[in-house]
């Protein structure tokens, strides 16, 4: 599909920046020098591309985006999400190098993706680029934001934000618990596929139950005394994530039966 022109959602902004973020800080398994990789969900519209959200994507031992789990992410969020489509992909990084040429051409063929978003932690910005078949080459394209006015406020506030260099552990634990709530605002998708398919509404998918069973094994529910007031608002937003894992549980009904073993959740 032809690309043109580029909308970029304040939510895309804040999802990739804060995925880079996590990963310099440590908050991933990825070594701290490692690009974000991602995809961008959206729609089309008479030759604009509306980027509204993105999702981290898993990457091989060669740092490759894994195409596999690409397609199950794909899957998971048309169910919930039936107007969106994959639109994009996304990488951190100083510059557009030749393995991103790879790697687009690579998406290019599974998902018929033209547009490459690039962003640039030194500079803070977002470098749309369609690809250009013909010439094998990346066209920059003029982002545009599309957001409400309530937005812009909101997105202008966090922007004006400053850190001093005593608050280095108080902006760490903030960044934590950031990406904590985007961790649970993703949980909640989830959820409401879970749902769907306990209501009969959504049909049942062995690939996605994999997945998400994968991802309950991850959790372990332990207690911890808080010893300061950031930590007391970071165990509020692990109990609320933890409480998100134990409603998975509590639909046992979706997939079979759902038991805890060990700490862990299965399925």
């Amino acid at each position: 599909m032809s690309t043109t022109t580029c909308s970029l959602h304040p939510l895309l902004i804040l999802t990739i920046s804060d995925h880079h973020a996590r990963i310099k800080l440590g908050g991933s398994s990825l070594p701290s020098t490692s690009p974000a990789y991602g995809i961008i969900f959206g729609t089309f519209l008479n030759g604009e591309v509306l980027c509204v959200d993105g999702q981290e994507c898993v990457c091989n031992a060669k740092g490759e985006i894994d195409v596999e789990s690409v397609k199950i992410q794909v899957e998971l969020i048309k169910a919930v999400f039936p107007d969106r489509e994959i639109v994009g992909w996304y990488k951190s990084g100083e510059e557009v190098r030749k393995e991103d040429m790879l790697q687009h051409e690579i998406m290019l063929n599974q998902f018929s993706l033209q547009l490459f978003l690039l962003y640039t932690p030194s500079t803070s910005t977002l470098s749309p680029h369609t690809f250009l078949l013909s010439s094998r080459t990346f066209l920059l394209l003029p982002p545009t934001l599309t957001t409400t006015a309530s937005e812009k406020v909101a997105l202008e506030s966090v922007s004006k934000l400053q850190v001093s260099n005593s608050s280095v552990k108080l902006k760490t634990c903030e960044d934590l618990e950031t990406g904590l709530k985007g961790m649970d605002e993703r949980l909640t998708v989830i959820s409401e596929y879970l749902e769907g398919v306990k209501n009969g509404k959504i049909s049942k998918n062995p690939e996605i139950k994999e997945l998400i069973n994968l991802l309950l094994q991850q959790f372990q529910i332990k207690s911890k005394n808080p010893t300061s007031e950031v930590e007391k608002d970071l165990v509020k937003v692990l109990a609320g994530l933890c409480e998100g894992v134990n409603g998975f549980g509590r639909m046992g009904g979706a997939f079979g039966k759902v038991e805890e073993e060990g700490g862990k959740w299965t399925v």
